[in-house]
């Protein structure tokens, strides 16, 4: 269950036996509360590639190859009884396992064409299959404490028992190949071709074909390599198919089974999603230009790319009105452009035979845009509480939007009674996408030792922060020790008798004011600049030198100490990691509920090659 948005019990707490771990909401006095819990995990897996490459001649070779990467896991969780949202104990089971299959054979072609005309094809074909299974059993109440087994079940209560199996199938055929004049001017092409059981049969095939282009102009024109030691220009259209967040069986309405009866009677209802049997793939087309170029004997190294995508026809769950039977439909609508710019510079600083220091640095800006949505104002991606997150048409995908104070025509917050008044409606009140993004990446060598430190940032976008909204209202953070003793004047104006716009200066409580001006009801006060600085990971590495494995069987022996996530340099958030999610989902992008502090990873490898 999706505990962000489980409802409230009418005594204002959640219900006792929910399967999950969720934290504890009371709505008069809202808090969190750990439960007496653990998770057991036991994962297997398994990765494994066949190769085998057959050459007819010093021309034609042929290549068969089949890989499969496989999983399982099996998932124990405990509630102990007496734990707050499970008094009488809690205990599930979760099997789940995933299988990734690919056969694929291709043959390839060489030849000059001319003497200085080279001619590469290749084409071949791809079988993917991809199954997961999962098997869930929960027992609500335990009946004896301290026993975790399915079959200890309090007496008058049910097993919760679900099980499901998916498959999918994609069939390809490909082609690609590359005339080389002179190594310095290449022109490449390729085009593929996917049959997809999750689309329908009469839109299940898709084509999407790319050609590029470059020049190596050092090798073109005669250059001082003490100046310009590289330099390449490159250019390139692409059309890209595909399914987007369309899972399988997601064609035709199914029915479910309701574990409630009706009368004494099995009941089955259709889940709120409508599927679409004419759906269709989307597309993505557009063009990249960049610039490639080394200077001073490669000691300086710079990037440059342009791009610029358009995005159509793209698969998403569009809201209806629930007098439909229905809350979302999958429908291809609207489209989405992006564009934008990435760069790198590097420079090796120094380096004398024995210490070199080396720079990499590198920035990207991306311009996104909802262009159309099919008619649609707004489509809801996710959100919690009286927080959604909004594709909106002239919008950067991703707006955050709620609840907000009103303001005076000034722009001043208004307070009725001291407290902050909240505006009728919703705003935009910000935007996950960031300005830019960059790193750096500081190289130090000596001899056999290395060290490295890398740096990343993300400027700009914002985060909504459940943990400083119930973090105020119940005040639990160090911000609500303001105004304890002598009371809160917020910044702000009030209507005087006249109907005039003057400041603020009712004294209210800090309780008052925090649970006004932080709430489920108001989004605005927890909205904040999600841009960080952060020390990603620092390694300090060490190559034995080759005159100590000369009698050895070794090649190359090294050891290194590596740290992750080491540290947050620059932040604007408070309480949190400002890079924090609650997951991959486009739809759960910028939001934050009780995260648990960021985790530093501190691990020692050795490398060892014959």
């Amino acid at each position: 269950r999706d505990w962000r948005n489980l409802p409230l019990s009418p005594a204002g707490t959640a219900a006792a036996g929910t399967p999950l771990n969720w934290n504890t909401v009371f709505q008069n006095n809202p808090f969190w509360v750990l439960d007496t819990n653990t998770r057991e995990y036991d994962r297997n897996r398994l990765v494994g590639n066949i190769t085998a490459t057959y050459e007819f001649s010093d021309k034609i070779s042929m290549t068969g190859k089949v890989g499969t990467n496989f999983w399982n896991t099996r998932q124990n969780y405990r509630q102990a009884m007496g734990s707050n949202s499970a008094p009488n104990g809690y205990y599930s089971e979760t099997a789940r396992s995933y299988s990734e299959t690919n056969y694929e054979v291709i043959a390839t072609y060489k030849t000059m064409l001319t003497e200085d005309l080279d001619f590469e094809f290749t084409a071949g074909g791809n079988s993917m299959i991809r199954k997961s299974e999962l098997a869930f059993t929960g027992v609500p109440e335990l009946q004896l404490p301290g026993l975790y087994n399915v079959s200890n079940l309090r007496a008058g209560s049910s097993w919760v028992v679900s099980n499901s199996h998916s498959e999918q199938k994609i069939n390809s055929l490909f082609g690609f190949g590359k005339f080389s004049f002179k190594d310095f001017l290449f022109l490449e092409f390729s085009g593929r071709n996917d049959w997809t059981s999750i689309l329908p049969i009469d839109n299940d095939s898709f084509f999407y074909p790319s050609v590029t282009a470059s020049a190596v102009i050092s090798d073109m024109v005669e250059m001082n390599p003490s100046g310009v030691s590289f330099l390449k220009l490159r250019g390139g259209w692409s059309q890209v198919g595909g399914i987007g967040a369309l899972s399988p069986y997601s064609l035709a309405p199914t029915y479910a089974l309701s574990t409630e009866t009706w009368g004494g009677n099995s009941v089955a209802f259709l889940p709120g999603q409508l599927n679409n049997p004419n759906i269709k793939s989307e597309t993505t087309e557009g063009i990249e230009v960049g610039l490639d170029a080394r200077f001073i004997n490669n000691s300086i190294r710079f990037t440059a790319t342009y791009y610029d995508q358009t995005s159509t026809d793209l698969v998403v769950p569009v809201q209806v009105t629930a007098a439909s039977g229905y809350t979302s439909a999958v429908q291809n609508v609207g489209e989405m452009r992006n564009k934008g710019i990435e760069l790198q510079l590097g420079a090796t600083i120094v380096d004398n035979g024995e210490f070199k220091f080396d720079v990499d640095l590198n920035w990207a800006k991306n311009d996104n845009e909802v262009v159309s949505l099919g008619g649609l104002d707004a489509l809801v991606l996710g959100g919690q509480w009286s927080m959604t997150l909004e594709a909106r048409e002239g919008e950067s995908y991703g707006s955050i939007v709620g609840p907000a104070f009103e303001r005076s025509p000034s722009g001043d917050v208004v307070y009725v009674n001291g407290l902050p008044k909240i505006a009728p409606g919703t705003e935009i009140l910000g935007n996950i996408t960031p300005d830019w993004t960059g790193g750096a990446n500081f190289t130090f060598s000596y001899k056999g030792f290395a060290l490295n430190a890398l740096f990343d940032a993300k400027i700009g976008g914002d985060i909504y922060t459940m943990t400083n909204s119930w973090g105020r209202y119940a005040g639990v953070l160090s911000e609500t020790l303001v105004g304890r003793e002598t009371g809160i004047v917020g910044d702000g104006v009030m209507l005087d008798g006249s109907g005039n716009y003057v400041p603020n200066n009712v004294v209210v409580s800090a309780k008052s004011y925090n649970q006004a001006a932080f709430s489920n009801n108001v989004v605005e006060s927890s909205v904040f600049d999600a841009s960080y600085v952060k020390l990603r990971q620092m390694m300090l590495s060490y190559k034995l030198p080759n005159s100590m494995l000369n009698k050895s069987f070794l090649s190359d022996v090294s050891f290194s100490v590596v740290g992750r996530n080491l540290g947050i340099l620059y932040k604007k958030v408070p309480h949190i990691d400002p890079e924090s999610a609650f997951s991959d989902d486009n739809g759960e992008q910028g939001q934050e509920f009780g995260q648990l502090p960021s985790a530093r990873s501190i691990g020692f490898n050795i490398m060892l090659k014959l």
